[in-house]
């Protein structure tokens, strides 16, 4: 990597690292543009070189995270060539998501009250170990003869819910606690293959 390249991603983090720290100690709806550049030690306008906005920055910072951490996961690839494949791969993604989740508590907090914009996020921008889980349940309900569009609509509308419900149970364990919900989450994704493919 060159200098300028070493430069600009030293900006980019650093504006990360101070936003998360700023969100951690005040709450994301109380920091301003203003002090995350600060804190960063660069000019405004550099900020909105990387992010369009605190929205941007908020989904980004989740992003990072979220890969990082599942890129320091030890993950045994599965293979999927049945049910019994999928339904351990669906058990293993969701287990990852809880655990994420569970140990980031500041970005539960930022999730929450941003869920739609986060999931598409971690969706469109996905990498590492991310990708790999979401492209590997793609390429399985395609090859069982369901549409691709199909297919990216109900992860999206399934992965919005679950990660919605596990927020909701972390923080304020209403209606329900993660305890009470871990054992369901795995049958709302089962779901997306029990019409063959079919419109409801």
């Amino acid at each position: 990597m060159g200098k300028i390249a070493l430069n600009k991603s030293e900006k980019y983090m650093n504006l990360l690292d101070a936003a998360y720290e700023l969100f951690e100690k005040s709450g994301s709806h109380l920091v301003s543009i203003d002090e995350i550049v600060k804190k960063a030690g660069v000019a405004k306008g550099t900020f909105y070189l990387y992010f369009k906005d605190k929205y941007d920055l908020i989904s980004k910072l989740i992003l990072y995270k979220a890969s990082k951490f599942m890129d320091s996961v030890e993950y045994e690839h599965i293979e999927i060539k049945n049910a019994e494949d999928f339904n351990k791969h669906v058990k293993t993604y969701i287990d990852f998501l809880i655990e994420f989740l569970e140990k980031n508590h500041t970005l539960v907090l930022l999730i929450e009250k941003n869920v739609n914009v986060c999931v598409n996020a971690v969706i469109e921008n996905r990498a590492g170990l991310l990708k790999d889980l979401y492209d590997e349940l793609l390429s399985y309900f395609i090859k069982v003869g369901i549409d691709e569009q199909t297919v990216k609509i109900r992860l999206y509308l399934y992965i919005n819910m679950i990660v919605s419900a596990c927020c909701s149970a972390i923080l304020y364990e209403m209606p329900y606690s993660l305890e009470q919900l871990k054992p369901q989450l795995c049958g709302v994704i089962y779901d997306l293959t029990t019409n063959g493919g079919e419109e409801r």
